[in-house]
């Protein structure tokens, strides 16, 4: 059968109609797997199903998405200290929190695609607010999350110049720095002014501008779905008043950069 170039042109189109098509049916009917990590970071994270608190802001930001698009999924909770081996020991589509800053050199030899930032935070170190000014060498002992990357404090931990004072939940670093356990932590500050109010200790722990702080952000991140990314992207940019309403749900204040 001999095809003019319009029959051609037709019989092309077609063709990527039909695959398009296809590729947006399997995205439908696949069940997402996002791996997130086993914390209650409220109210940053929180996606386990056996707490008081379900929610927390990220996962209903990411909750939203995937269902505005009908997308089957579920979170996988996983352990924060194989964090870097997620995506090759888990069956996982997604990972989420994720952030270029936290590759490993193993990590480097995959495809990992990144989304826009979900939200901005400062990555710093968090004192009594006696301690605002208190010089870096002075903190000998950092309060962290059991499985967290001190980033900014590597070299100090290489050296052993620096102590880590690891707890699995939040309130117990925010305890640690109260009491004077530890003289600083690096948790988040939104987690952390929670955590004081629940304690009745508001405004006690501060950002110790004296130390390297820089702001960051948590992506959702993957290897097998970039066309998902990119209409993740969109949704970002596209519901301003819906993520507005969900800090002020939770009490997100974002990284600023002359913080």
């Amino acid at each position: 059968m001999n095809f003019s170039k319009n029959h051609f042109a037709l019989f092309f189109i077609l063709v990527l109609v039909l695959f398009y098509h296809n590729v947006s049916h399997a995205l439908e009917n696949e069940e997402f797997v996002i791996g997130v990590e086993a914390v209650n970071y409220y109210p940053l994270i929180n996606f386990s199903v056996n707490d008081e608190t379900k929610e927390s802001y990220t996962k209903e930001i990411l909750s939203c998405f995937f269902e505005s698009k009908k997308y089957a999924y579920r979170f996988l909770a996983l352990p924060i200290k194989r964090f870097d081996k997620w995506y090759v020991e888990e069956n996982i589509d997604f990972k989420f929190p994720d952030n270029p800053r936290w590759r490993t050199k193993k990590d480097d030899l995959l495809k990992i695609i990144f989304s826009k930032p979900v939200v901005e935070l400062i990555a710093g170190s968090y004192v009594l607010r006696k301690n605002e000014m208190l010089p870096i060498n002075d903190i000998k002992k950092l309060g962290t999350i059991l499985g967290f990357v001190p980033t900014l404090w590597l070299d100090k931990v290489a050296s052993g110049e620096l102590e880590l004072v690891e707890e699995s939940s939040p309130i117990g670093i925010v305890k640690h720095v109260l009491y004077g356990n530890v003289d600083a932590t690096n948790i988040d500050e939104n987690v952390i002014r929670y955590n004081l109010a629940f304690l009745g200790k508001t405004g006690e722990i501060i950002l110790n501008k004296k130390a390297k702080h820089e702001v960051f952000s948590y992506q959702l991140s993957t290897m097998k779905f970039p066309k998902v990314i990119t209409e993740f992207n969109v949704f970002l940019k596209n519901n301003k008043k819906l993520i507005k309403m969900l800090k002020d749900k939770y009490g997100i204040v974002e990284g600023i950069k002359n913080k």
